[in-house]
């Protein structure tokens, strides 16, 4: 189950060429993402181009399967924080949040972020140029 990370929804939003060749190549599959991820794209909208940013974003992604966070999901990203932490490499609390969704979820984080390799047990695909 492929999960699109927030960069990756909001590329697809602002027309990157590379989102769209991942998805003539999934053509078949569906996608996800979880709603912290969905969160995080509306509220790029709604900063930028307000309440009618926001329709429009939603409208423009409703082919995503959104992935709800569930108690389980949040408290996979509270060992993932635990264990990032520890670790002295912690990734941000909505990305912890995502990693805990798509791992409760045994999904696969597609992003330009490798920071998510970090994660044990998550599986990241990494796409587009700029993977940082």
């Amino acid at each position: 189950m492929n999960c699109l990370d927030t960069n990756v929804l909001i590329d697809y939003l602002e027309g990157e060429a590379y989102v769209g060749e991942f998805l003539a190549s999934n053509e078949h599959t569906p996608l996800f993402a979880p709603t912290p991820a969905l969160h995080e794209t509306f509220i790029g909208a709604v900063r930028t181009r307000g309440d009618d940013g926001l329709e429009k974003a939603r409208s423009d992604l409703d082919w995503v399967e959104p992935i709800e966070l569930t108690i389980d999901g949040a408290a996979e990203a509270a060992k993932i924080d635990g264990e990032l932490h520890s670790a002295g490499e912690p990734i941000g609390p909505l990305d912890t949040l995502i990693a805990g969704v798509v791992r409760d979820a045994g999904g696969t984080v597609v992003t330009r972020d490798d920071h998510f390799e970090r994660v044990d047990g998550l599986d990241v695909t990494l796409i587009g140029d700029d993977e940082s």
